[in-house]
């Protein structure tokens, strides 16, 4: 059905709206909006929109008595599900910015229609709400002053008749949108829901989604107490036990997501909680487009401190089988190199733990599948801001010294080489703490990962940028570096000494 046809058979059936009773409305709603996502395959997105908007707009106006909460909830989640199939099909990427001021002007229209019923407005109502607004792209306080507030305080409300999709909906809304509701009281509410209400009754996506938003929340810490690592892991022995039920058995992006919440944040998981779930996806069905999700399961694995050899010769296996040509059998295709790159720095990690020498065949053939995949990526350099500065100052302190190597898969400033073999090189990083936006306190899985791999390189000493800054005179940096570098190492800098 093209949109001229639609937009007939809408006029058609507005007719007589006056006369429509609130479950009909529900219908019409619904039939709309699948009519309009189906038609877009077919038409011009942009003028799909236009009728949908005049249709919703059409039967609002005549049945003003009738309307409800539940009625605009579903006109905006239908909106989400209609723009989400304009965006896929939308090839003339030039005119979405009309297409989204008609968006944002549409979604105030129902929103300032939703003010007088806001109370009336429950959990479910409020976290499609929120969920909509996400999927949109559209912070609903942005639209409507104070509306985000209105939906957290009615969720709070009713939350109690929450189920466990809605909990975990509220949460995604929050993490894409980055809203802080209620200046975090939606989060502790949710937090102490969770707590005492236990996760029975949450499945493999409702256990992804929230892990992977408490990693990605707005900072909070400054109004709520954080989510604490207990709940974490209990959500990790949920996902668990979801293993071995038939029928809700998670997909291995289920297990993705919540590998890679525990490394972002730093959450103590259980060996055998891990084990579980890394075993669990070895008896799984391949599935196409699963590499990214064994790329991130190996990854996570490693910053958690979890990955066993076995299990990444395993992962590198079904990679290979995934990623084969299907007009070549010999030759992988391409992997992109954010997937490399974590793969690399897997292994390195798996290597950090024991000598090459001592199981050398074993190294050399995960080294072979994995260059199979594809060879290891350059690093990205950073930005050589404050690096001049830290170089004259080490000169100063008359140290030798290489600037700008590769360790681990890291760019390294400067290196401090001792001129005695017993002595370790000594890292120097210019650093700006990675923390988790909402706790503060503890750094993120990144920054643990190459923390740990740059330490089993040397001792690493971490400057803080600012001490390079333009504030600061090289003798400053010198004065302050210097009882640091002593420090670490072991008391006397003579093996490092230029001429010594």
């Amino acid at each position: 059905m093209n949109w001229q046809a639609l937009t007939h058979a809408g006029m058609q059936a507005t007719e007589d709206m006056s006369f429509m009773s609130a479950k009909h409305m529900s219908h019409y709603i619904k039939e709309q909006w699948q009519l309009a996502a189906q038609s877009i395959r077919h038409s011009s997105p942009d003028k799909v929109m236009e009728a949908y908007y005049g249709r919703m707009e059409q039967m609002c106006h005549c049945t003003e008595k009738q309307l409800t909460s539940v009625h605009i909830n579903a006109i905006v989640h239908g909106t989400a599900k209609v723009w989400g199939a304009a965006e896929r099909s939308h090839s003339d990427r030039g005119g979405e910015q009309q297409t989204d001021q008609k968006l944002r002007s549409f979604i105030v229209r129902m929103l300032r229609r939703l003010q007088p019923l806001l109370p009336a407005v429950r959990a479910r109502e409020a976290a499609n709400l929120l969920w909509s607004s996400a999927k949109l792209g559209l912070n609903p306080d942005a639209l409507v002053p104070g509306m985000t507030d209105s939906l957290a305080r009615e969720f709070i409300v009713d939350m109690d008749a929450a189920n466990a999709q809605e909990l975990a909906n509220v949460l995604v809304a929050c993490a894409k949108l980055q809203l802080s509701p209620c200046q975090g009281g939606l989060f502790q509410a949710i937090w102490n829901q969770l707590a005492t209400a236990g996760l029975s009754t949450f499945g493999p996506q409702d256990v992804a989604n929230t892990l992977h938003s408490l990693a990605i929340l707005p900072d909070i810490a400054h109004s709520v107490e954080a989510p604490s690592s207990e709940l974490a892991m209990s959500m990790v022995g949920r996902m668990v036990a979801l293993c071995c039920m038939p029928g809700q058995q998670p997909s291995p992006q289920n297990i993705s997501n919540v590998l890679l919440a525990c490394a972002e944040l730093s959450v103590p998981v259980k060996q055998a909680d891990t084990d579980s779930l890394a075993s669990f996806l070895s008896r799984s069905n391949r599935q196409p487009g699963a590499r990214q999700a064994y790329t991130n399961i190996a990854w996570s694995l490693a910053v958690i401190g979890h990955l066993h050899q076995a299990q990444f010769t395993l992962m590198l296996d079904q990679m290979l089988a995934l990623s084969l040509n299907p007009t070549d059998k010999s030759t992988p295709s391409l992997v992109p190199t954010i997937q490399l790159t974590q793969l690399y720095q897997a292994l390195d990690w798996l290597q950090s733990l024991t000598a090459p020498a001592q199981q050398q065949s074993a190294w050399s053939s995960l080294q072979g599948k994995l260059y199979r995949l594809g060879p290891r990526p350059a690093p990205t350099k950073p930005p050589s801001f404050g690096i001049p500065k830290l170089c004259a100052a080490l000169r100063q302190l008359q140290l030798s010294f290489k600037a700008m190597i590769v360790v681990q898969s890291y760019w390294v400033p400067p290196l401090l080489q001792p001129r005695d073999s017993k002595a370790r090189p000594v890292i120097l990083r210019l650093f700006s703490p990675d923390y988790i936006n909402n706790n503060p306190g503890r750094l993120t899985g990144q920054a643990v990962l190459s923390t740990h791999l740059m330490a089993k390189q040397g001792r690493l000493v971490d400057i803080p940028h600012k001490m390079t800054n333009g504030n600061t005179t090289v003798k400053q940096l010198a004065d302050y570096l210097e009882p640091m570098l002593t420090a670490a190492a072991g008391g006397s800098l003579d093996a490092y000494r230029l001429g010594c």
